[in-house]
């Protein structure tokens, strides 16, 4: 007889837990317009974004490709991005923050100090033309970015600078996170009607505190332990107000087999047993349904055969961890729910959590 058993995977518990995470932006550029479209500045100290007076467009891209401090799953509540200006010379400009669509090289290009008119592009430099220098194009050039912007503010004279969260930056952040292979990060545009150029203090900068950074809040569901693959929870399981009774679970290498043995509700001696059942990957605070039988009474020498066994009823199992757990037979004595404690291991086996 085989037992058909649903796993329904479940959490125990939903206690939120909040965090805030810094991160440093993994690479950043400049796209420079010119007549070649062939310069870069992958190493500089300096990003440009807007329009200069007399060298055309400039636009800084920069990406957080590195989210390892955000765990997996977690939901992202609110996301800030911090900038410095270290030099503007033209009037107060609104700059656009932008999910970049297509991915591209920070390369090792370095313009040098301040870098406002770029350099000549070397292999797998961003460029106003190329993604990757020099056989990787943007589709359009001067940067493949999505027509809804992410963040936008105004910014006038030098100082430090912060793109407050909003619902577009969450979900571009979230989107990166559930799905790193599509992190490009964001290009910066600013006004590129009229004179707007400004520079902003890159990763490369000496001066840490300037640098690009994505200060990210997330929250978790704290889901309570977890069973490590491979755990036993072979051993006697008992209901410590009672005594007389109790529960014998044995994981053995072809499934789960689980007896219990006590008294039916006319005083007799009961003992029950389930099918032998396959549980891959067992859940803290998932019920497990498992169907008990129950045979005529024997004889020592003559106990009844394992095909004459009855059906009597069910058996709820719900482990809260290792040694704890609620047990529930439903059958044709009744309802009976014990709160069990597991008693003694089996020797060589363990049950771990992470």
């Amino acid at each position: 007889m085989r037992l058909m058993l649903i796993i329904i995977c479940s959490f125990l518990s939903t206690t939120v837990l909040a965090e805030t995470v810094m991160i440093e932006a993994s690479q950043d550029n400049t796209l420079y317009e010119s007549e070649q479209g062939a310069l870069s500045n992958g190493a500089g100290v300096n990003l440009f974004a807007g329009a200069t007076k007399s060298n055309g467009l400039r636009r800084a891209v920069l990406a957080f490709k590195n989210l390892s401090a955000i765990p997996e799953g977690a939901t992202i509540d609110s996301v800030q991005l911090h900038m410095h200006v270290n030099q503007e010379n033209s009037p107060a400009t609104n700059v656009r923050v932008l999910r970049l669509l297509a991915d591209w090289g920070e390369g090792s290009t370095n313009a040098g100090n301040p870098g406002g008119a770029g350099a000549a592009a070397i292999t797998g430099d961003v460029t106003w033309n190329h993604r990757f220098f020099d056989n990787m194009a943007w589709n359009n050039p001067g940067g493949d970015f999505a027509a809804t912007v992410s963040a936008q503010m105004m910014m006038d004279s030098t100082g430090s600078y912060t793109f407050s969260s909003s619902t577009a930056m969450v979900a571009d952040v979230q989107g990166w996170l559930d799905n790193p292979a599509e992190n490009f990060g964001w290009i910066l545009l600013a006004n590129e009607d009229a004179s707007s150029a400004r520079r902003f203090t890159s990763r490369e900068s000496t001066l840490e505190q300037f640098r690009p950074t994505l200060e990210v809040e997330y929250t978790m569901e704290d889901t309570g332990p977890v069973p490590v693959p491979g755990s036993d929870w072979s051993g006697p399981w008992f209901d410590p107000t009672l005594e007389g009774e109790g529960f014998l679970v044995y994981q053995t290498p072809v499934g789960w087999l689980i007896y219990y043995f006590g008294y039916s509700a006319d005083n007799q001696r009961l003992w029950l047993i389930s099918n032998i059942v396959d549980i891959a990957d067992l859940q803290f605070g998932q019920a497990y349904e498992f169907t008990m039988f129950v045979g005529e009474p024997g004889s020592f020498g003559m106990p009844t055969p394992s095909d004459e066994l009855e059906e009597w009823g069910t058996l709820d199992v719900e482990l809260d961890d290792c040694v704890n757990g609620l047990f529930t037979l439903d059958g044709i004595d009744g309802l009976k729910v014990s709160e069990v404690q597991k008693v003694v291991g089996v020797e060589g086996t363990s049950c771990g959590v992470e």
